[in-house]
């Protein structure tokens, strides 16, 4: 019994990864974006950019933008490569 019911699990799991995978690939399809949006658009990540070049620090831009400071230097990594 105990197998039974361990197999119907299994194949549970195996329809809902066949399912999200059918769903990821249909939004890629229509060109929807997949995953968290990102947390500085690029005018805001333009800002950082420019407020950094002027001498603010991270904790300047990260206060006048809403995000963490982690966000503002990952902007400014993405940016300078």
């Amino acid at each position: 019994m105990a197998g039974v019911l361990a197999s119907l699990a299994e194949l549970e799991l195996e329809l809902g990864r066949e399912r999200r995978t059918a769903a990821r690939e249909a939004r890629r399809a229509r060109g929807q974006a997949i995953g968290r949006p990102k947390a500085l658009v690029t005018s805001k990540a333009a800002l950082a950019q420019r407020m950094h070049a002027t001498g603010e620090s991270a904790s300047t831009i990260a206060a006048a933008l809403g995000v963490s400071r982690a966000t503002v230097y990952r902007v400014l990594a993405e940016e300078a490569s």
